[in-house]
């Protein structure tokens, strides 16, 4: 008997059916002409197009550029070797001025007030090319001169620096920087200060900003900054030259911190939620001045800047005290050259966790406006984005106020003879 054979396996009968398949499509196109030479080589080159810019996306897509928009515009590379963060500052204030003349009228007696877009800050900072080297750029437009701005209505730099991280918590800074000096030394510029501006203490003991080196080391709790600089407590315009400005001056600062962290002692008042904290400080300065340097009264510009200061910051549940004093040779303001005492005494509390109210006070001793002082608050929105700054300042005491009357702009004092001013100021920082 003869059986019939057995049917071929189940694979070879799929392989059968997809080799019939694939020769009918292959008959199929070879009917419509399938694709000539021409063709072929127009679809290689969109091909290798597509490829190459895989490629390139894939090259950046390995660097990890980032972009975020939580405190301004920050540009990141993933390898952190590479980023900048822009920054936007924008204060406009309403100021009414209230001045009283003498019996006499021969004074001022007038009432002024409006509006004034009182300062724009463009603030450009990152690292550059490596994670340990930093830089900071802050372009400022000011409507008024003041302590340290003796041009208005122009766009001038305030900082321009570069800075080296060297290891254990040592940098090294070059170029226009803060002095280190005072309190408010420590803050960049006026946006995270309480008053919303300088106070009174800093317009006539501060020491500005300048050209320098310095050489600064933080610790988890103490810190400090020295270094050498063109000129100290003399505005910033102009180049150093051997007959009208200062051969050498010299600044350092140091303190020493109990509780909290530096991040959060960036602003000048502590939140309900920030870790109570205490902050000692202390600072030195000296400068050899030049006979040709133009002196105070007449200008804001002193011969010879000298001194030292200490002060005191606490804050405890949304509550901040500060106290400083300084004792400087030559402050702007004096009537006449010699060695001055000043004090600064300054608290603020937080009313809800948006509502925060403030009382300052700056003395000068020797001098025909001893006091001045302001007292307001701040209403903060969209967290710290927007704040809103009303105040009223009143010197104790009648006569010229000499270099103080000058600062019309952060003080809102716009005569000699003047009575009280009031400030309502709207900060926006994005």
């Amino acid at each position: 008997m003869i059986f019939p054979a057995d049917p071929p396996p189940v694979d070879v009968q799929r392989e059968l059916a997809a080799m019939r398949a694939e020769l009918a499509a292959i008959r199929c196109r070879m009917q419509d002409g399938w694709m000539d030479g021409e063709r072929a080589r127009q679809v290689r080159a969109v091909v290798e197009d597509t490829l190459a810019d895989s490629a390139t996306r894939a090259s950046m897509g390995d660097a990890g550029w980032t972009v975020s928009y939580d405190s301004g515009a920050t540009l990141r590379s993933g390898d952190g070797a590479m980023s900048a963060n822009f920054t936007v500052l924008e204060q406009v204030r309403f100021v009414c001025s209230s001045a009283y003349g003498p019996a006499d009228g021969s004074g001022d007696s007038n009432t002024r007030w409006g509006l004034e877009n009182r300062r724009t800050n463009l603030t450009l900072q990152g690292n550059l090319l490596d994670p340990s080297v930093t830089y900071l750029a802050l372009l400022s437009y000011q409507s008024q001169t003041d302590r340290f701005v003796q041009v208005p209505d122009t766009l001038r730099p305030m900082y321009a620096q570069l800075a080296k991280d060297l290891g254990e918590g040592w940098r090294a800074v070059v170029g226009l920087q803060n002095v280190p000096w005072d309190l408010e030394s420590d803050f960049l510029g006026s946006s995270r200060l309480t008053t919303g501006d300088y106070s009174v203490f800093n317009y006539r003991f501060g020491a500005g900003k300048q050209p320098g080196v310095t050489l600064r080391r933080q610790g988890n709790a103490a810190r400090f900054s020295a270094g050498t600089f063109s000129q100290i407590n003399v505005h910033a315009d102009g180049g150093w030259n051997s007959d009208e400005y200062l051969s050498f001056a010299v600044a350092g600062r140091g303190e020493l911190k109990f509780g909290g962290d530096w991040q959060r002692l960036s602003w000048m008042s502590g939140t309900p939620r920030d870790e109570p904290a205490v902050v000692l400080g202390l600072g030195g300065c000296m400068s050899n001045g030049r006979a040709q340097n133009p002196q105070p009264p007449g200008s804001v510009a002193t011969p010879s800047a000298q001194g030292v200061t200490a002060d005191v910051r606490a804050s405890m549940h949304g509550t901040t005290l500060i106290a400083q004093y300084a004792w400087m040779r030559d402050p702007v303001g004096a009537p006449e050259l010699g060695w001055y005492h000043g004090i600064n005494l300054q608290a603020s509390a937080y009313l809800t966790e948006s509502v925060e109210a403030f009382v300052q006070a700056g003395w000068m001793g020797d001098v025909p406006v001893e006091w001045i002082a302001q007292a307001g608050a701040n209403l903060f929105l969209a967290g710290t984005h927007v704040k809103l700054t009303m105040k009223v300042i009143v010197p104790f005491g009648g006569g010229d106020v000499d270099g103080i009357r000058e600062i019309s702009g952060g003080l809102g004092i716009a005569a000699a003879d003047n009575n009280a001013s009031f400030v309502s100021q709207l900060q926006l920082m994005y």
